[in-house]
């Protein structure tokens, strides 16, 4: 479907609330160039057939061509800290063990057992070797043979033919990808704009204060496609309606032969265009203020401060962090500071860029249900000055109709936001399922969705589908 982009819409806006272009020229700092760079929105894509969410079938292909093909993140530097320690990396149906072999190097091995299928890992794990539970073969962490009781039974068991088969793995950001594809190109093909758009920001050395893993009753690109636009906050997250420019979000595309990065990044500190111009910045940076600041932590007094703007609330954000973390904001840009700078690596891996919501997504197929997926959510937090990086929070591990709130996961307002999300998306599954034989398809809109766009328009090149 051709797309007349002279005629496209690119977000809507009030005097109150512009488009994010505007607000940057407004800083007062000078932005990092990542958050004045522009990318593409136009994506050609016909309407997309509802059984890319629901079929068995789609499903496997989507294991054979995709997940067995592709890079894809399978967690952070962090979870796995001494020689020896080891996480179990689930997709789909296929299960990898992940392993920090030594200091500076991290391995991903299938995790099945060589002798019969066992399976060698059920969770995290540590020691300096890999021990099967059912007949006790054992390797070392860098997948070399140490013990294969009964061997003198087995022949042509030679050490090389039972080394543990490797998929690729490699870091950037401190984040951890691997590829089981033999073939791929390296880790840094499928960045694309990350590493530039990234470099100067310290990604390595954030820590992970909030980790949660969600069952979803949804298939896992329903799951990502709820994270991938803002303009359903009005309806499903109204209560940040006041001091978030959801329909005034930017969005942008890079794309390449070997990687498709999208961005949008949505104001804070203003008010919804959908509120009209009667709505009011003083409520909208006061209202943030009340959001983002630790319970037990003093608030401004709002009635003394005369201007309160983007401006206001962004020093408000530098004081705040600097308070927290001991470190030094003065030269973050009010962006930085303030929005929801959100990327997305397809196919899995959502990191965001500032302090405006420090968080870090993870979508993976779960089992060989095509309806239900996994979604992980951290915070990550800058490191405390002159200190020594605090352990990761541990993983708060919700089932499929346990919520962010009960659970009190640690989000603050997220869990709200989490939790709302999470009650769409099964009902979206539900509507796949369900809807008339007589309208197969969904449809996306051409720039408020163009990342929803991309992601399929990826998604049919990468199946041949």
């Amino acid at each position: 479907m051709n797309i007349n982009v002279n005629a496209v819409r690119q977000g809507s806006f009030t005097s109150v609330s512009p488009l994010y272009a505007e607000l940057l020229k407004s800083d007062t700092r000078t932005p990092h160039p990542a958050f004045a760079a522009t990318g593409e929105f136009r994506v050609e894509l016909d309407p997309v057939p509802r059984t890319r969410y629901t079929d068995p079938a789609f499903a496997k292909l989507e294991m054979d061509k995709l997940w067995l093909k592709t890079w894809q993140v399978v967690g952070r530097e962090e979870d796995i800290p001494a020689v020896g320690d080891r996480i179990v990396y689930n997709v789909g149906t296929k299960s990898f063990i992940i392993v920090r072999s030594d200091e500076t190097t991290f391995k991903a091995f299938y995790n099945s057992c060589l002798h019969r299928g066992t399976q060698l890992c059920t969770g995290h794990g540590a020691g300096p070797t890999i021990k099967c539970p059912f007949h006790g073969w054992t390797w070392n962490v860098d997948g070399s043979v140490n013990n294969l009781p009964g061997r003198w039974d087995f022949h042509g068991a030679t050490d090389e033919v039972l080394h543990l088969p490797e998929a690729k793995c490699d870091t950037w950001g401190g984040n951890i990808f691997i590829n089981p594809d033999p073939d791929a190109l390296p880790l840094v093909r499928a960045l694309g704009v990350l590493t530039e758009h990234f470099k100067d920001y310290d990604f390595a050395n954030r820590w992970t204060a909030v980790h949660v893993r969600k069952k979803v009753r949804g298939n896992w690109k329903l799951s990502a496609e709820a994270f991938l636009e803002g303009w359903h906050l009005s309806e499903t997250h109204n209560q940040a309606q006041s001091w978030n420019g959801d329909s005034s979000t930017q969005y942008d595309i890079w794309e390449d032969e070997h990687s498709q990065i999208s961005r949008s990044i949505t104001p804070s500190a203003v008010p919804s265009p959908e509120l009209g111009e009667d709505a009011s910045t003083r409520a909208a940076v006061e209202n943030l203020i009340r959001a983002v600041t630790p319970p037990g932590m003093p608030l401004p007094d709002f009635d003394a401060v005369e201007t309160l703007d983007r401006a206001y609330g962004a020093e408000y954000r530098r004081n705040l962090l600097t308070a927290m973390t001991g470190r030094d904001f003065s030269a973050a840009s009010d962006t930085e500071m303030l929005d929801a700078v959100q990327y997305y690596m397809f196919p899995n891996f959502f990191p965001w860029l500032g302090e405006g919501a420090s968080l870090w997504y993870q979508f993976m197929p779960y089992g060989d249900q095509p309806g239900e997926s996994i979604m992980e959510v951290r915070f990550l937090l800058p490191m405390p000055a002159g200190g020594q990086k605090p352990p990761k929070s541990p993983v708060v591990e919700l089932d499929f109709d346990e919520s962010y709130r009960e659970r009190q996961a640690g989000f603050g307002l997220f869990d709200e936001v989490f939790d709302q999300d999470m009650t769409n998306v099964p009902m979206i599954q539900k509507g796949c399922e369900s809807g008339s034989p007589t309208s197969k398809f969904v449809h996306f809109g051409t720039y408020q969705e163009c990342r929803l766009r991309a992601l399929h328009a990826r998604l049919t090149r990468v199946l041949d589908a």
